[in-house]
């Protein structure tokens, strides 16, 4: 059987439509984990406690690498994320292949193990928190 030809402007289409699926995804994901950055930081704020976020290199394009999406959200709640004692932040990744959202908390451990935590949004909220959160995921 021989090398079946594409026609040129379909291969183009489809690589440029899966292009597009790509970026749409990571943005989506992106965007899930700065919502969720900004529910941290006002949830703290009604306990009187400051949290910093950054989503490093959040703009590129990625796909979801052994479930997880690469973008990570890193809190702290010591100060500026940049200024931070790297033991001392929290990182948050997206769960991909789900049919929710939901999301994995790690962070260092006192006795030097990480941490792992996953839940969905406002029990994330609640957990790196400490805040009462007054519904739960299960209420959507």
């Amino acid at each position: 059987m021989g090398n079946q030809k594409t026609d040129p402007k379909l291969e183009q289409a489809l690589t440029r439509g899966d292009l597009a699926i790509r970026q749409a995804n990571s943005v989506r994901a992106t965007a899930v984990l700065q919502a969720l950055g900004k529910m941290v930081v006002d949830a703290c704020a009604t306990i009187g406690v400051e949290a910093f976020t950054s989503i490093p290199d959040g703009e590129r394009i990625y796909d979801p690498h052994d479930g997880l999406w690469p973008q990570k959200l890193l809190i702290s709640l010591d100060g500026p994320v940049a200024e931070a004692d790297p033991d001392e932040l929290r990182t948050v990744w997206l769960l991909a292949e789900k049919p929710s959202v939901v999301f994995r908390l790690e962070w260092q451990r006192a006795d030097g193990k990480v941490g792992r935590h996953e839940a969905r949004p406002f029990a994330m909220v609640a957990y790196i928190t400490d805040v009462e959160v007054p519904w739960s995921d299960d209420e959507e």
